[in-house]
């Protein structure tokens, strides 16, 4: 039986390339997939890490939020008080103030 086109054509290009040069390529492969998964493992490890950084971060952002909006009220509270002050002074002694 006489082999058909496509099985000679595969023989050929089996006998074309060479099984040291294919193991190569496969231990190349497996060494760049140990890299890879090495990798994405310190990628989620840094991922994780950022992830809980971030949740504390956002913690105190609020706090130090909340923090300058109770100073901001405070100041408005004084800065009314010293203008109310400062009308009854000038009620009270508008000489001192004309000058």
């Amino acid at each position: 039986m006489e082999p058909t086109a496509s099985q000679v054509f595969c023989g050929r290009v089996l006998g074309m390339v060479n099984a040291e040069d294919v193991n190569a390529i496969i231990l190349a492969q497996k060494n760049m997939l140990d890299r890879f998964e090495k990798t994405n493992e310190m990628l989620l490890n840094f991922n994780n890490l950022s992830s809980v950084r971030m949740q504390q971060m956002s913690e105190r952002f609020l706090h130090h939020t909340k923090t300058l909006v109770e100073m901001k009220k405070d100041l408005d509270s004084i800065f009314r008080r010293i203008r109310t002050l400062k009308g009854k002074l000038a009620k009270q002694y508008p000489e001192a103030f004309s000058s």
